[in-house]
């Protein structure tokens, strides 16, 4: 009897001895594959970009946020990549500076896009630091808002026609002046003709538009007024030239003034482009344009003399009024700037599971035998030595990790509201208008 216990004994000692020397096993293992994690993750890159270089068009926003950048198909963990991620660049934001006709500055405005050149933004994440080169050009010609067609008064002289006022032009850069081709008008005719402007940027963008010229006969004018071609605006806000007569008091400085001769075409002529160039949404002002030089007729001394008097009337002292012009104004309504942000909505946190394995167990002393064949046989062993007796029951063998579930949502967040400016497009002014003329001695004419 001692004897079949002594070999029972050495048995269950015996497997105990393989159990043991399996666990010595498993734990090299296991600290050969921590290992391996180690080495790959010194070894692997975080920040792997789709690409290291942009080309933006002047005018464009450059991101400067990580996520962008980020090969979501080559990086593990990207939502604490993006967290942790620091950003640093030298990128210059374009800066529009407002003015009014008089080229005072009433306001200044960063915008959201860089100057045109070359920068570099830097990402760095724990100690691995990546670049993105950034190279901003501006490619795009303006682009021309202009008339399909305009009038204009037979024997008006185009070199002095303020075409600044009737045309416009938008571009994200500063543009030069206007070239305007009028070869193929014969202003000495009633008749219409092609026209051509241009314009280019800083950059050498240029674009070109063409119109038509209609060139008709001037109204029928009284003693004291002129024939006029006035640019106006229409109720849509569309620029467009109107035929039409004024007195010579109401004729200002933007009127082109019909001559009643023949005149000359010189082919091509510059226009200023200050009063109608603009950035794209944004209100540079309004430059004083530059018009042309109302007409003056010459008058002829006359002399007239009264029975048995010799004295002849000399009329050449002006007789003159000042005219109070009212400053001209308009509402200019600026649409809110916006952005939009990017940010981390949780749909669960994070959480541990427990995990929970079928072992047997001795319900006297509890000792754990494990699960398995092996488990129930080591159990009977037990039993038969000690007269325990024993069981299956649940143990917990560990747990499970679950990651936080999270998506992305977008708000819009707005920068600057919107607001309605007052612009002033045409300063108020005194004229000094010439009604006539008198004679040294008193007489008028």
């Amino acid at each position: 009897m001692e004897e079949k216990k002594q070999n029972i004994i050495d048995k269950y000692l015996n497997t105990k001895s393989k159990k043991i020397a399996a666990g010595c096993v498993a734990g090299v293992l296991v600290i050969g594959v921590a290992g391996a994690v180690v080495l790959n993750s010194n070894g692997s890159k975080d920040l792997v970009f789709t690409s290291n270089e942009v080309d933006a068009e002047f005018g464009q926003k450059v991101s400067t946020n990580v996520a962008d950048y980020l090969d979501a198909n080559k990086v593990d963990d990207i939502d604490k990549i993006i967290k942790d991620t620091k950003e640093k660049d030298n990128l210059k934001y374009v800066t529009v500076t407002n003015k009014d006709e008089q080229g005072n500055v009433v306001s200044k405005e960063e915008k959201d896009y860089p100057k045109v050149g070359n920068y570099e933004i830097n990402f760095t994440y724990k100690k691995e630091k990546q670049s993105v080169k950034v190279t901003v050009k501006d490619t795009k010609a303006p682009e021309i808002t202009a008339p399909d067609s305009i009038d204009v008064i037979q024997y008006t002289d185009l070199s002095t026609f303020n075409f600044g006022e009737l045309l416009q032009a938008t571009d994200y850069s500063d543009v030069k002046d206007w070239k305007i081709d009028t070869s193929k008008v014969d202003v000495n005719t009633i008749g219409t003709y092609d026209l051509k402007v241009s314009i280019q940027d800083k950059y050498k963008n240029k674009a070109s538009k063409k119109l038509k010229v209609n060139v008709v006969q001037a109204p029928e004018v009284g003693e004291g007024e002129v024939a006029v071609t006035e640019v106006v605006t229409d109720e849509n806000g569309n620029k467009k030239t109107v035929v039409t007569k004024k007195s010579s008091a109401e004729v200002s400085k933007n009127d082109a003034v019909a001559s009643t001769s023949p005149v000359s075409n010189k082919g091509t002529v510059n226009s200023s482009s200050s009063a109608s160039a603009t950035k794209p949404t944004t209100n540079s002002g309004t430059s004083k344009p530059s018009g042309n030089n109302t007409s003056s007729s010459n008058s002829s001394n006359s002399s007239s003399s009264s029975k048995g008097d010799e004295h002849k009337h000399n009329y050449n002292i002006p007789i003159t009024k000042t005219v109070h012009h009212d400053a001209v104004t308009k509402t200019v309504h600026h649409e809110a700037v916006t952005r939009q942000e990017t940010y981390t909505v949780v749909d669960r946190e994070a959480y541990d599971e427990p995990v929970y394995e079928t072992h047997v167990v001795c319900k006297v002393c509890g000792q754990d035998f494990g699960k398995g064949s092996e488990a129930s046989l080591n159990a009977g062993d037990h039993s038969a030595i000690t007269g325990h007796s024993y069981h299956s029951t649940k143990v917990q063998a560990g747990t499970k990790h679950h990651d936080a579930v999270t998506h992305q949502e977008t708000k819009t967040v707005v920068v600057t509201p919107a607001y309605d400016e007052t612009v002033v497009t045409k300063e108020a002014y005194d004229e000094t208008v010439t009604t006539g003329y008198k004679c040294s001695c008193g007489a008028t004419k």
